[in-house]
């Protein structure tokens, strides 16, 4: 998971926006928090602008007069939003974070199923924090537990680990 957090010292400038949006492409944020926006509204298009596609949420706490200002931005691929309070000085969200299931057969099913839709070649690249086995991994200890799962997909899949 990647985070940024920016003291920003005021968002109202393209500058601003495009400086932090080089930023999220060039490490491809998964979550940025944004300090001192010194915005009172925050909308959606500037949210895009800033993170450079649509599929993201966001959450901010208005700039009292010309101090303040928080913006919290994620990739909504990542997160589910469950639950939120905003004050004047603080977001506080609770997500579920969806990489989670990412460990274990489930996930590799629904790769599989991903599988299925092509007919000719695939490629398939990720950290996954699977291993094969334990000569992958000096100090395995508990990712053992899925490499029988991940070693089926590979075989179910007919891929071949470039490892």
């Amino acid at each position: 998971m990647k985070i940024v957090s920016w003291n920003i010292r005021g968002m109202g400038t393209d500058l601003k926006i495009t400086l932090v949006n080089r930023l999220v492409s060039k490490y491809r944020v998964d979550m940025c928090f944004l300090q001192e926006s010194k915005l009172e509204v925050v909308t959606g298009d500037l949210i895009s602008r800033i993170w450079g596609d649509d599929n993201f949420d966001f959450r901010y706490a208005a700039a009292l007069g010309r101090s303040g200002g928080l913006i919290t931005i994620w990739d909504k691929s990542v997160f589910l939003l469950k639950s939120e309070y905003c004050g004047n000085r603080y977001i506080l969200l609770e997500r579920k974070w969806l990489l989670e299931e990412w460990e274990g057969r489930r996930f590799w099913d629904e790769m599989a199923v991903f599988r299925n839709q092509f007919h000719n070649y695939w490629i398939v690249v990720g950290d996954f924090n699977a291993i094969r086995n334990s000569k992958e991994r000096s100090n395995c200890v508990g990712l053992l537990k899925g490499a029988r799962d991940f070693r089926g997909f590979i075989n179910k899949c007919k891929l071949v680990d470039g490892v």
